[in-house]
């Protein structure tokens, strides 16, 4: 299938609040989310309807043929991966990638060289691996979360 990659707008804050929490349960430390409220709350509609108001930030989206989202990945500050989520039924299809590369691309487009950070999910470390990222801490928790802090830089390898 043929992904659709577009600019997020706030009309969006929906679908990609929808997305994200239908695949919580793959970084949250417990599955029914206790402990993640904190995290909950940033993934609101309202919350993500004002990461995409704000300059801070830039969101694209993943649409399949019915022109419904099926992944997202947002960047803020030029070069913090902020969010990257595909929908479960979508995964391994190299959606992840296709977005991360125009990603990649809008943020050279803006000045970044290739410096990036991320706060891996456990369940994604190995794709941001590939991606050219390495961890620079051990295992983090906070807010419900499990996450590995990693960076990328200009001149890391891509696998």
């Amino acid at each position: 299938m043929s992904l659709h990659i577009r600019r997020a707008t706030a009309e969006d804050a929906d679908a990609i609040s929808a997305l994200v929490h239908s695949v919580a349960h793959y970084f949250t430390i417990h599955a029914d989310g206790r402990g993640a409220e904190e995290f909950f709350k940033s993934i609101t509609s309202a919350a993500i309807r004002g990461y995409l108001t704000s300059d801070q930030y830039v969101y694209w989206l993943g649409c399949n043929e019915q022109n419904q989202v099926i992944a997202a990945i947002a960047l803020r500050d030029n070069s913090h991966l902020y969010h990257l989520f595909v929908a479960s039924e979508q995964q391994s299809q190299g959606y992840a990638r296709q977005l991360w590369q125009q990603l990649q691309t809008h943020a050279a487009q803006q000045g970044n060289p290739g410096n990036f950070t991320v706060n891996a999910s456990l369940f994604a470390e190995k794709m941001y691996e590939k991606f050219g990222f390495i961890p620079t801490a051990e295992k983090q928790e906070m807010h419900g979360l499990q996450f590995i802090p990693m960076q990328k830089k200009a001149d890391a390898e891509i696998r």
